[in-house]
């Protein structure tokens, strides 16, 4: 079977193609998790106490509470955690690539008892991928 130089180049050009597709595509990944971490730092301007352990400890006595800062607390960890997951799975859970690019580690300490202490029970455990899980609980050994 002859290769002609036609050929070559096609293979070429899919091989480039394809490798800048999947570049864009991580930088767009990217470019979305800064996006919304940037969105959830504004919601954390905007009401300070969401991350203050001086009230994230009080979550497990009030998370029944009707309180409008402790309904809004859960919705604030819903996406808290949701971020979290996504940023871990964008570093494969890589906890070394995690921890270079974000202090993961602190902000779960900072919730934690939204964490041990879900609204609805088994919410962390059915709600998340088993690797994102397991780099919660590491953080909170």
């Amino acid at each position: 079977m002859d290769i002609t130089a036609a050929a070559i180049a096609t293979i070429i050009s899919s091989l480039v193609a394809t490798c800048v597709a999947i570049f864009l595509s991580k930088r767009n990944d990217k470019k979305s998790l800064n996006d919304q971490l940037d969105n959830i730092l504004k919601i954390a301007i905007q009401y300070p106490y969401l991350e203050s352990t001086n009230f994230t400890k009080t979550w497990e006595v009030n998370r029944e509470s009707q309180d409008e800062k402790y309904l809004r607390y859960d919705c604030y960890c819903v996406l808290v955690f949701n971020f979290m997951e996504r940023f871990g799975k964008y570093y494969n859970f890589n906890e070394e690539k995690i921890n270079n690019d974000l202090n993961l580690k602190e902000w779960v300490r900072i919730h934690k008892w939204y964490w041990l202490h879900p609204t609805t029970p088994f919410e962390n455990v059915d709600g998340y991928q088993k690797k994102f899980r397991l780099l919660i609980n590491s953080y909170l050994k």
